[in-house]
């Protein structure tokens, strides 16, 4: 098991925080039944997930939750993989995705640990 900085965490909370926040701020401009508004939805409730397990609260989540959250958290890393590969090193676009990509990192860590029913 990985043990992170506070500093690590806290700047996992926020990146978490923020991709919810974004999220939200587009589903109202979704169609509804849209696949678009399903990834949205269901980026949400993994995302959610991962901030109740980085504050340590009681994991709650169901196997196949957390297996679905797993999934959310993957292609939202992978995605970034992708876009870090188009970004000019250093820029704050590369550094944006550098970020989010060590989030998700963690996040996974976090999910992985729920899954085989560790505690942090």
């Amino acid at each position: 098991m990985n043990n992170y900085t506070s500093q690590q965490i806290q700047e996992t909370r926020k990146i978490i925080e923020s991709s919810i926040a974004n999220c939200e701020k587009i589903q109202p401009k979704l169609k509804e039944g849209s696949p678009q508004l399903s990834l949205s939805r269901n980026r949400i409730k993994a995302l959610y997930i991962v901030k109740a397990l980085l504050a340590e609260q009681e994991n709650v989540y169901t196997k196949d939750e957390l297996e679905k959250a797993i999934v959310q958290i993957t292609s939202i890393k992978n995605k970034s993989t992708t876009g870090i590969s188009h970004t000019k090193e250093g820029s704050g676009t590369d550094t944006r995705f550098f970020r989010l990509i060590t989030a998700m990192d963690i996040a996974l860590d976090y999910l992985q640990n729920a899954m085989q029913g560790g505690t942090r």
